[in-house]
């Protein structure tokens, strides 16, 4: 009977023990379940992050190949700019020289507006007209009419 009885409490600290040990387990297995869950969700939460990370990335490999872009526009713009302040400049030397030149034109005495007057020559003797030329006989040539033209068209801005 003793043994019987201890029998019995030992089956009984058994079950008690495995109960123990299953409850144990279950609750490792509830944990480790959670903990995997949680690894997952970090592991799922990380592919989010590496993929916003590779696009921001995309994104600034853009924005530097604008910038490097924009760089060389700029550097070659500050060329165009140097070259035409280069033109601007000499240019300016030009104007400079142009102006000196008309100063010192205008400084110089002017000659008389008419000219004086000369000993009048026989109408023969004027070069290019001969008495063979007048239909009318000797004509006085004006130094304001051209023999070619006729009188009517004397004032006539058509024949310029």
């Amino acid at each position: 009977m003793r043994f019987m009885n201890v029998q019995h409490h030992y089956q009984l600290l058994l079950r008690r023990s495995i109960g123990q040990l299953i409850n144990i387990a279950q609750g490792h297995y509830r944990n480790v379940d959670s903990q995997v869950t949680q690894i997952e969700q970090l592991q799922a939460l990380v592919t989010e992050k590496e993929e916003i990370i590779a696009a921001r990335e995309e994104t600034i490999y853009h924005r530097e190949d604008q910038i490097n872009k924009s760089d060389a526009m700029i550097t070659q713009r500050n060329t165009i700019i140097e070259f035409l302040q280069e033109q601007i400049h000499d240019l300016i030397l030009e104007v400079d020289d142009a102006h000196a030149q008309i100063n010192e034109l205008q400084q110089q005495p002017m000659p008389p507006a008419t000219p004086a007057p000369k000993e009048e020559e026989d109408p023969e003797e004027i070069e290019g007209v001969s008495g063979i030329d007048s239909e009318h006989g000797d004509r006085v040539i004006s130094p304001h009419h051209s023999s070619s033209g006729s009188q009517s068209s004397v004032g006539n801005l058509d024949d310029f």
